[in-house]
């Protein structure tokens, strides 16, 4: 991994619209206590009427361009981690390319669900060690845009059949200028991983191509089978699992241990599963943050949305542990240090 390659710049967005236990209470069939007891989130933010993860990433964009002083005419790549892109193809980076006015670079998304911000920081690792023709690295890669968001709205089942797994989604995005620097918080490790054999334990099927002569029928419709659906109760000791073992793999390689870690943002649908992979891991409780638990689970957006909102507060030499899992099943791990 190249040793300079840093974050630059973070911008987050998280819509203004809350949606709070209560009101989802009647919709659900459950009462708001209980909802907030057995999920662990009191709210979530919805994105408005028409728009789609691109809209959001564009303000987190924005801002981490600004905090990164870089224009958009010196990105030379941009990943788009989300597994709800505006529209089934092209891939929600064009967009954001376009709404940006971004020159004509790569854009393309990865779809690795929870994990997908920790895949896309790998990918741009990659492309910033880019052998230019002449030696040295190839100058394209010397500013990437990674951004990370999810627009579940509209997509979740609003009566009581839904009531497992609707209420733990959110919206939001988040963005980072990454790049080759002498500042800025260094990526020390990542590591990820997906076991596809559990794909089916955790995933929303429908409209799903391998189906003709349509991809969606009134009856797969009436089976709320374009909803998202989990076995999380079996896939929790897996997960929990995971989530530890992805951490340990980078807190190794990165030569640190858990006192070590100044921030931990442990990310998965549960957040009672994620505050339990934290506390097996002997990172201190007040240095523990679980995105799902402040604003619902934002998938690839929830890491770095609570990076974002936390980069302020890390020192000088601060060290950070970014751990997610999600459908795929897809997990890992990455270290930054400020």
């Amino acid at each position: 991994m190249p040793p300079d390659l840093r974050v630059l710049g973070l911008g987050h967005c998280l819509p203004p619209q809350i949606v709070s236990n209560e009101e989802l209470a009647a919709a659900l069939g459950e009462p708001a206590a209980d909802i907030a007891a057995r999920t662990g989130i009191a709210e979530r933010h919805r994105a408005a009427d028409g728009e789609g993860p691109s809209d959001l990433a564009l303000r987190a964009a924005r801002d981490a361009l600004a905090a990164a002083r870089t224009t958009v005419d010196e990105l030379g790549l941009i990943v788009f981690a989300t597994a709800t892109p505006d529209v089934t193809f092209p891939g929600a980076a064009c967009y954001l390319q376009e709404k940006l006015g971004a020159p004509t670079v790569g854009a393309l998304d990865v779809r690795a669900q929870t994990a997908g911000f920790l895949c896309a920081l790998d990918l741009a690792s990659s492309f910033a060690a880019v052998p230019a023709p002449r030696g040295g690295r190839d100058a394209r890669y010397a500013r990437m845009l990674i951004a990370a968001g999810e627009v579940h709205a509209g997509g979740l089942d609003a009566t009581p059949r839904g009531r497992d797994m609707t209420p733990r989604f959110g919206d939001g995005a988040a963005a980072a200028v990454v790049g080759q620097a002498d500042s800025g918080p260094r990526l020390v490790a990542v590591r990820w991983t997906t076991e596809g054999e559990l794909a089916d334990r955790f995933w929303c099927e429908y409209p799903a191509s391998y189906q003709t002569p349509v991809r969606i029928t009134a009856a797969d419709i009436a089976a709320g089978k374009h909803f998202p659906r989990g076995d999380l109760a079996a896939l929790a000791p897996i997960a929990r699992d995971r989530l530890g073992a992805a951490a340990r793999e980078v807190l190794d390689a990165a030569g640190w241990r858990p006192s070590d870690v100044d921030l931990l943002v442990i990310d998965y649908v549960d957040p009672a599963v994620a505050g339990d992979a934290g506390e097996a891991l002997g990172v201190a409780r007040e240095r523990t943050v679980v995105p799902t638990r402040e604003f619902g689970h934002v998938m690839a957006g929830g890491i770095a949305i609570a990076l974002a909102r936390r980069l302020v507060a890390l020192h000088a030499g601060a060290r950070a542990l970014l751990v997610a899992a999600g459908p795929g099943f897809t997990y890992g791990a990455a270290a930054l240090e400020a």
